[in-house]
C-alpha cells in the first residue's frame, strides 16, 4: 500500500492505517481488476484539481480531507485537514509558504527554508498522484471481480507476509481493498478494511475514500487560523 504516512505529516495525508509495502524488483504481472485499477490511477493522476475525502465506516464521520489545484505553471496548491481520538493536523500550501497546525501549535514556513516543500506536476505530492489509489499486484493474495447491478466490485486481499500495517495499537491481521466502477469503468469510490489483534479482542478499522469535485475546485481555501 502507502508508505507510513503518521511519519510524514508535514507532506502527505495522514492515515490512521497507513502500510508499508515491502520492496520487490522486477516486472510484476496484473492480478484481476488489474487493468481497470491502473486506468483509474493514471486518470486520477491527470487531474488538474479535485477533492479526496476519507470517511470512517463505522462512525460515518468524514475523518480526512485533502484538497489540490495546479495553477497554470503546473505549481500545486493543496490543503489538508485531520483528525483522530489523539490528534488534529491541518495543513496549507500554495508552493510559495505553508501554514501547519498540529493539535493547535501552528508553524509557518516559506520557500528556503530548510523543512519548506513544494510540489508540482514535475515533483508529485504523493497524495495527488496515482499512489493514493492502492495497487500493489506483487501483494495481493486473492483477487476477485464481480458484478453488483451495473457496479464492478474490485476486491483484493493483502499477503500479511508482504506488507506491515502500522496500527495505533494492536496487531493487524488482514487487510483488503475494495473497489467499485460505474458501467462506463469510472471509479465511484473505494474502501479500506484492516483487521486486526487487540490484545485478543477483535477489532476492524474501515475507510472509505472518494474523489470528487474532479478539475472542479476553483479555489483552495487555508484551513489553518493564523491569528
Amino acid at each position: 500500500m502507502r508508505k507510513s504516512l503518521k511519519n510524514k505529516l508535514a507532506c502527505t495525508l495522514m492515515v490512521l492505517l497507513a502500510l508499508v509495502i515491502l520492496s520487490s524488483c522486477g516486472e510484476v504481472p496484473d492480478v484481476e481488476g488489474g487493468e481497470l485499477l491502473k486506468k483509474a490511477r493514471d486518470a486520477y493522476s491527470s487531474l488538474e484539481s479535485a477533492r479526496v475525502i476519507m470517511t470512517n465506516m463505522q462512525t460515518d464521520e468524514a475523518e480526512q480531507e485533502f484538497v489540490f489545484k495546479y495553477d497554470e505553471k503546473g505549481i500545486l496548491t493543496y490543503s489538508y485537514v485531520g483528525k483522530s481520538d489523539k490528534t488534529s493536523y491541518a495543513q496549507f500550501n500554495n508552493g510559495i509558504e505553508s501554514f501547519t497546525e498540529e493539535n493547535g501549535k501552528v508553524t509557518h514556513l516559506v520557500r528556503g527554508d530548510k523543512d519548506f516543500a513544494a510540489y508540482s506536476k514535475d515533483a508529485r505530492h504523493p497524495q495527488a498522484d496515482k499512489g493514493l489509489i492502492i495497487y500493489q499486484p506483487q501483494s495481493v493474495k486473492k483477487a476477485q471481480v464481480t458484478d453488483e447491478n451495473g457496479t464492478t466490485h474490485i476486491r483484493h486481499e493483502y499477503d500479511m507476509e508482504k506488507i506491515s500495517p502500522e496500527l495505533d495499537e494492536g496487531r493487524a491481521t488482514a487487510f483488503y481493498a475494495d473497489y467499485y466502477f460505474n458501467k462506463d469503468d469510472e471509479l465511484l469510490y473505494f474502501t479500506e478494511t484492516t483487521e486486526a489483534d487487540v490484545e485478543g479482542e477483535k477489532k476492524i478499522y474501515a475507510y472509505k475514500i472518494e474523489i470528487t469535485e474532479k478539475n472542479a475546485v476553483e479555489r483552495v481555501e487555508n484551513p489553518v487560523k493564523t491569528d
